[in-house]
């Protein structure tokens, strides 16, 4: 069985789901990354050459081919419950678990990460308080709907969210 970690930006997903693997025996995939290292591009680049439609595209792909792997956690990214085929697929084909965190800690571990700027571009044209507040408040329904399970991370260490995780699995 594969599992699914979604959330938001900076809410833990691939550092849980580093660890979660090794716990688990599973393998580990980063859609982020399997994207970037398939088109030899990065995701601002990538978004910026082609836009956010094309990347959601590859985006849907990539996860559509998880369903060729088996014993995987696979940390998606923040916006992969915008297409609601993908809703549908996160429900029916594995266990999905929403990590979620304050929209301040968001910002905080967005701001601290050196790899913002690369790997998390703007998805509006606004700041990014109003940009994160705005898409928190459109994605989270979508997180809530996609989801067999739901984890605050914010002030929790890594392994109570594993603890947390483990009790739950199916």
């Amino acid at each position: 069985m594969n599992i699914y970690l979604i959330g938001y930006r900076c809410t833990g997903k691939t550092t849980i789901g580093k660890i979660l693997s090794e716990r688990l025996h599973h393998d580990f995939l980063d859609m982020d990354q399997t994207i970037e290292q398939q088109t030899g591009s990065t995701i601002s680049d990538l978004v910026r050459t082609h836009g956010w439609a094309y990347f959601r595209q590859v985006e849907k792909e990539t996860l559509l081919k998880t369903r060729e792997i088996k014993d995987t956690v696979v940390s998606t990214g923040g916006g992969i419950v915008t297409d609601p085929e993908n809703l549908i697929f996160l429900n029916k084909n594995g266990f999905t678990i929403w990590l979620d965190v304050d929209m301040e800690m968001i910002l905080s571990r967005l701001h601290s990460d050196p790899s913002t700027w690369s790997s998390r571009p703007s998805l509006t044209d606004k700041n990014l308080i109003d940009e994160t507040e705005e898409l928190l408040s459109l994605r989270r329904p979508l997180y809530a709907k996609a989801a067999h399970l739901k984890i605050e991370t914010g002030l929790r260490t890594p392994e109570e969210i594993l603890t947390l995780i483990e009790r739950r699995l199916p």
